[in-house]
């Protein structure tokens, strides 16, 4: 275990480690900025005359524009993927819409621009810390810079790491969160904040160790895990154990340790 391990531990322990973490992570609800008006004005004459088929067309259309469909239903994505099985669907639209018509329409409106749950901006709320606190620059000007980061998506950062750094990725890795160039070196890392044990929220854990411990990288380039939340705070079973066979070499720890990392390995 290394010392930014530890020291994540410690942290966690000791400090108002939550308190901390808001600057990175506001648990603030996102206001969309959009209106149902403007982007639909026949939207009302269509629920009040009960045009279902219709209605679904347009609230998909909708969805696709970053409103929220206004009710859950299983159903809903697949018909938002592939719109044209609607029209071979009747039952299940119908089914969708009785739903919908048990609503106001001002309770419509509302559901479609309830503000964005905090969670589902983790990423974005990571990088825009970052891009508050670090330098960004395009591919083209990396080389000029001793410490800078590298702007773009997950996609082109892993794309910058396979083709120009000479990373290999097991099949499964996803995208790559932040590249950092600091002298000669290079960091490329992954970041998650995980808000509760169990399915996809402890499978991000697991992402961050095969990150670290699979991806094969050159001599100029480390790799670590920005992992924060629930999980430093496991207490015992397979997840406590998991953390205390992380090797000295596999950097996981959390983002408070971020700038402190850095700042050892500038090579300037």
């Amino acid at each position: 275990m290394n010392k930014y391990l530890k020291e994540t531990l410690k942290i966690v322990k000791e400090t108002p480690y939550l308190d901390n973490l808001l600057e990175v992570y506001p648990s603030e609800e996102i206001e969309r900025g959009k209106k149902v008006e403007y982007f639909s004005p026949n939207l009302q004459e269509i629920f009040e005359k009960k045009k279902s088929k219709k209605l679904i067309e347009e609230l998909i259309k909708l969805k696709k524009k970053g409103f929220k469909f206004p009710i859950e239903d299983p159903y809903v994505s697949i018909l938002s993927y592939v719109p044209q099985i609607i029209e071979k669907n009747p039952k299940t639209i119908n089914k969708i819409s009785e739903k919908l018509y048990k609503l106001s329409y001002e309770k419509l409106k509302e559901n479609l621009e309830i503000p964005k749950k905090a969670s589902r901006r983790i990423g974005p709320m990571f990088r825009e810390w970052l891009k508050k606190k670090y330098k960004f620059v395009e591919e083209k000007d990396i080389e000029k810079e001793s410490f800078v980061f590298l702007k773009g998506g997950d996609k082109k950062l892993k794309n910058f790491a396979i083709e120009n750094l000479k990373c290999k990725f097991e099949d499964l890795t996803k995208g790559v969160d932040f590249i950092a160039k600091l002298g000669k070196n290079y960091i490329i890392g992954t970041a998650k904040f995980i808000t509760d044990f169990g399915g996809s929220q402890t499978g991000s854990f697991y992402e961050a160790l095969n990150f670290v411990r699979k991806t094969e990288v050159p001599e100029n380039v480390i790799k670590i895990g920005i992992v924060d939340g629930i999980i430093w705070f496991t207490k015992e079973g397979k997840l406590k154990e998991e953390i205390m066979k992380i090797k000295d070499e596999e950097f996981i720890f959390s983002v408070l340790l971020l700038d402190e990392f850095l700042k050892e390995r500038r090579d300037y």
